[in-house]
C-alpha cells in the first residue's frame, strides 16, 4: 500500500539523519487540504432561452409527481495531504475516487462503476538541467513509490519550479484533473451501458466532461458553488433573494453546449446569500428544455430526507451524500494518513 510503503521511507530517512519535519496539531484533517489554485471570480456572458428570451425571470416549480425521475447518481471525492517536508520540499498525498450508485425502490446500491486513484507529489530529476536540491527518483523507487513530478520544466518559460507554494498548486491542479478524469470515465461506460430507465444525476459540471456525455439526454450536471457569474448585478441579486422552490429562466452561456438555470431548495434567515442555491446544467437540446419544470420538480423531491450534516446539506441531495460516505467507507482514514508521522 503506498502509504505504508512512504512510511518505510519517512523511517529509514529519519535514522539516517534527513532533515525531515512531520506537521502536527493541523486541526479538522476532514477539512485540511494543501494549498488551493486561487479561486477567482469569472464574468461570462450568457443569453436567455426561455420565454421572450430578453429578461432574467424567476418562477414558482410547482411539484407534480409524488416520485423523482433520478435514478443513477454520480460523486467523487478527493483527500489531501501535506505528508512532511523534506528539507523545504512538500511531500503530498492525493487520493481522489469516484462512483456511480442506482437507486431501487428507494435503496441505494453499487452497479460496478466505481474507481481511484493515488499518488505521492513531490519534484524530481528528469533532465540533467534540473536543480540540485530536487530529488532522486531512484530513491523511491527501491521503496516501490512511483511520485508524480511536480518539478516538470515549464515548457513556455524554460524555468522550473522551484518553491513550496509552486509544488503544492502543481499537485493540488493534478489531483483536480485526476478526480475529473475519473468521473468523466465513469459517465462515458454509464452512457455506454445504455442505461435508458432513469437520469443520471452529476454533481458538479456538465461542460466539464466531453462531448459525448454532453450529447445524451439522460443526464443532468449540479453545481453547488458559485464562482462564475452571468448575469449584471441586478439580475444577480434576483438570483440570491430567489424563494425556496422557485426557479429562474434558463439561459446559455456563450459558447458552451448546456442550458442551465438557478433554483433555491432551502432557505435561511442566518445562512449566507447562496444557501441552498444551486444552479443546473442539462445537454442544450429542445427536448430537455421543455422538461425544465419537470427536472426542477424532481430535485425539489429530492430534499427528503435532508442531506446533513453535510457541510453544504442545503445544497446536497441525500442520494449525493450517500455516494460521497460510500467513498469514504473505502478510502483511506485519516488515522491512516496522520500514522505516516
Amino acid at each position: 500500500m503506498l502509504l505504508n510503503d512512504i512510511s518505510h521511507y519517512v523511517k529509514d530517512k529519519k535514522r539516517e539523519g534527513a532533515n525531515i519535519k512531520v506537521p502536527r496539531d493541523i486541526g479538522d484533517l476532514e477539512n485540511f487540504v494543501v494549498s488551493n489554485a486561487e479561486e477567482t471570480v469569472k464574468i461570462k456572458r450568457a443569453s436567455i432561452v426561455e420565454g421572450t428570451g430578453k429578461t432574467l425571470n424567476i418562477k414558482e416549480v410547482k411539484i407534480s409527481s409524488e416520485n423523482s425521475g433520478f435514478a443513477y447518481f454520480l460523486d467523487g471525492i478527493e483527500r489531501k495531504r501535506l505528508l512532511f517536508n523534506e528539507n523545504f520540499i512538500p511531500i503530498i498525498y492525493g487520493y481522489v475516487a469516484a462512483v456511480i450508485m442506482k437507486r431501487t425502490d428507494k435503496k441505494m446500491h453499487s452497479i460496478g462503476m466505481e474507481d481511484s486513484s493515488e499518488k505521492i507529489y513531490l519534484p524530481y530529476k528528469e533532465n540533467p538541467d534540473a536543480p540540485d536540491y530536487y530529488f532522486d527518483i531512484e530513491d523511491f523507487i527501491k521503496y516501490k513509490i512511483i511520485p508524480y513530478n511536480t518539478g516538470k520544466k515549464d515548457e513556455k518559460t524554460g524555468l522550473y519550479p522551484q518553491y513550496p507554494k509552486e509544488f503544492e498548486k502543481i499537485s493540488h491542479s493534478d489531483i483536480q484533473t485526476t478526480r475529473g478524469d475519473i468521473e468523466k470515465r465513469l459517465a462515458k461506460q454509464w452512457l455506454n451501458n445504455n442505461f435508458d430507465n432513469g437520469l443520471l444525476y452529476v454533481d458538479g459540471r456538465l461542460e466539464n466532461r466531453d462531448n459525448e456525455l454532453l450529447a445524451s439526454s439522460n443526464v443532468v450536471g449540479v453545481i453547488k458553488s458559485h464562482h462564475v457569474y452571468y448575469f449584471n448585478p441586478q439580475e444577480q441579486n434576483r438570483i440570491f433573494n430567489l424563494k425556496k422552490g422557485e426557479r429562474t429562466s434558463v439561459f446559455q452561456p456563450e459558447k458552451e453546449n448546456i442550458f442551465s438555470w438557478y433554483l433555491r431548495l432551502h432557505e435561511s434567515n442566518t445562512g449566507g446569500i447562496d444557501f441552498g442555491i444551486i444552479r443546473i446544467e442539462i445537454p442544450a437540446n429542445e427536448r430537455l428544455l421543455k422538461q425544465v419544470d419537470e427536472i426542477s420538480s424532481w430535485i425539489l423531491l429530492e430534499r427528503n430526507p435532508v442531506a446533513f450534516p453535510a457541510s453544504r446539506w442545503d445544497r446536497m441531495i441525500y442520494p449525493i451524500k450517500y455516494c460521497e460516505d460510500y467513498l469514504k467507507s473505502k478510502a483511506p482514514t485519516y488515522t491512516m494518513i496522520e500514522s505516516i508521522a
